[in-house]
């Protein structure tokens, strides 16, 4: 008998103030899965991480976590999930450890369990030189770090990520990136929105959503078959490399002084194009496709602009 998801969403629709922020949306997540939400701002990902963490309710549609309906048992769920928001919920007054002390007894640890389990997660999270750190005192990435160690308290089989990375240096974002690859790796389902194309890629899927619809699920290299990579050509005279390459076939857009060529096999055109152009080139790259191309292709299709679809999902 296959294993009931982690996180199961069907037909789920929110409205506010007469206007779609969810619609109709409807998702899936096996256990040890790690699944990325992508879309532009306003797309509805907070929201929908909001209806998971029951701190909101659908207008339409259920919702079940773990096979527990979040609608009628939101206290069961809570035990099950952990969260990390956008915005701290971290007492800046408190030491690391206070912190993670208080949620514990919120999650109805006490005495010696809860001692233990503070130790063990601050640890885990590198951060047992710091336990005694006001909050305040710690930097960017160390508390967003602790932030994680707080939703880890209650040791949760799910976790959900709200732009967790946002606003962290590169070093401190892929520290804390690394430690969500290790807790997937051991079972943990989660459920991350994101802007960033190596957390998408590193994902099982990758869930786009625009103006409250799914538009795609799908996986990362699936995904890129469907949006070209693209050579960029920097050139003295930008209107007549764009004419000549036009001239030739390519489908061709300018970008300041740059001139941008789509191509299935780029590696192996660019050469062909050096060798063939009949004017100066003061620069060549090849650009692979990153996550906001990704979300503007599903964006495209959806307005009808192109005909090819990576397991779109239909409204």
């Amino acid at each position: 008998m296959p294993e009931k998801p982690s996180i199961d969403v069907r037909k789920v629709s929110v409205q506010r103030g007469g206007r779609a922020i969810l619609h109709d949306v409807s998702l899936a997540i096996g256990q040890g899965e790690l699944v990325a939400l992508a879309g532009l701002n306003g797309a509805g990902k907070t929201t929908l991480l909001l209806l998971l963490a029951t701190l909101t309710m659908p207008g339409s549609g259920h919702i079940f976590i773990d096979g527990i309906n979040a609608l009628t048992q939101p206290d069961k769920v809570r035990s099950r999930i952990g969260v990390v928001f956008q915005e701290s919920a971290l007492e800046p007054r408190l030491s690391a450890r206070d912190n993670l002390w208080f949620i514990s007894k919120c999650q109805g640890l006490s005495g010696r369990a809860a001692r233990v389990r503070v130790d063990d997660v601050l640890a885990a999270s590198g951060l047992d030189a710091f336990a005694a750190t006001p909050v305040q005192c710690l930097s960017g990435g160390q508390r967003r770090r602790l932030e994680l160690a707080r939703a880890l308290i209650a040791r949760p089989r799910i976790l959900l990520l709200d732009e967790a990375t946002l606003g962290l240096d590169i070093a401190a974002r892929h520290a804390f990136w690394s430690e969500i690859r290790t807790l997937v790796a051991d079972g943990h389902t989660v459920l991350c929105s994101t802007h960033h194309t190596d957390e998408a890629r590193d994902a099982s899927r990758v869930v786009v959503l625009h103006q409250g619809r799914m538009l795609a699920d799908d996986t990362w290299q699936a995904m890129c078959t469907s949006v070209p990579a693209t050579i960029r050509l920097r050139v003295p005279a930008v209107e007549e490399a764009a004419g000549w390459l036009a001239g030739q076939g390519h489908t061709v857009s300018v970008d300041g002084h740059t001139v941008v060529v789509p191509g299935t096999d780029p590696h192996a055109m660019l050469p062909a194009l050096l060798q063939r152009m009949p004017f100066h080139v003061l620069g060549a790259e090849i650009a692979l496709p990153d996550l906001r191309n990704i979300v503007e292709h599903c964006i495209a299709m959806r307005a009808g602009h192109r005909s090819h679809a990576t397991k779109a999902v239909p409204a």
